[in-house]
């Protein structure tokens, strides 16, 4: 047996021994709605579909908000630096 240290005692905390919040497994915990409660399938598809979402219009508001600072760049040296 291990001594407990500060470290195993702070692990054990971490170990959740309430039997009505788990039952007989993680398995047996229902969600109650949203997309826990889903067929895996559709859940995994709303959730990969609200984070493009959320990808796509970040993305949009930083081109907004702050431009695209490469493309600038590049656009100033060929005004500077017209092709011939």
């Amino acid at each position: 047996m291990l001594r407990p240290t500060p470290l195993l005692r702070q692990a054990e905390r971490l170990i959740n021994r309430n039997p009505l919040l788990y039952g007989p497994g993680p398995v047996a915990r229902r969600p109650e709605g949203g997309i826990g409660a889903m067929p895996p399938l559709r859940g995994l598809v709303v959730c990969a579909s609200q984070g493009l979402a959320v990808a796509l219009a970040g993305g949009l508001l930083y081109n907004v908000v702050w431009g695209n600072p490469g493309i600038q760049k590049v656009e100033d040296y060929y005004k500077e630096n017209p092709p011939r």
